[in-house]
């Protein structure tokens, strides 16, 4: 069974609850993982969209969101 993967980061849970309405035209089915609303916790402001791995190029072409590389040790 594959797991969900993070495909986009938002400012806010409005911001990812519209990219996700894209997806949802798609039929693409995903979670939206934030934190907005709770007043204390170690996670900081805005939200996260996850889909299922298999799906997950898909829905970063559609929300035109290219996955960064990881920077490179200078060492």
């Amino acid at each position: 069974m594959e797991g969900p993967v993070e495909v986009a980061n938002f400012r806010t849970k409005l911001e990812a609850e519209i990219a996700g309405g894209l997806l949802e035209g798609a039929e693409i089915p995903y979670i939206i993982q934030s934190t907005e609303g709770i007043l204390h916790g170690p996670i900081g402001p805005g939200a996260t969209i996850l889909v299922s791995e298999s799906l997950a190029d898909h829905a970063r072409a559609l929300l035109g969101k290219a996955v960064e590389a990881p920077p490179e040790d200078a060492a």
